[in-house]
């Protein structure tokens, strides 16, 4: 599995302000079965092109990926074009909350009208 994180704690928190940091898992995919990448955190500018990086590794292993988001804590514009590059060029599957400001974000952008969202149970 490759990791992608920025600078921080052990726990993934940054040491400057103490805000959740970003952290992308990729997890390759293996014939039928899509690759996974397990993103937490803030995804915002600062964090969106190692996003993209996650997203582009992922899609190097299969056609379909899914962004397991559950734990992403906030999302701007940057991370929603992410999103929708890699659904332009890949079957892309959301995995989100079933309520929230992630899920809301990305039905404001409309994402939910091109991609697959589903949700936990």
């Amino acid at each position: 599995m490759a990791e992608h994180t920025v600078p921080g704690d052990a726990a993934g928190h940054s040491t400057a302000d103490g805000d959740l940091q970003a952290r992308f898992d990729v997890v390759p995919g293996t014939g039928q079965q899509a690759a996974t990448v397990r993103a937490s955190g803030d995804i915002d500018l600062a964090s969106a092109t190692r996003f993209q990086a996650a997203l582009t590794e992922a899609a190097a292993t299969s056609s379909q990926i899914t962004a397991d988001m559950t734990a992403v804590t906030y999302c701007d514009s940057a991370a929603i074009n992410a999103l929708f590059t890699a659904a332009k060029h890949h079957h892309l599957t959301l995995v989100v909350p079933e309520t929230g400001p992630i899920t809301t974000m990305l039905k404001i952008a409309g994402l939910d009208q091109i991609v697959t969202v589903v949700t936990p149970h």
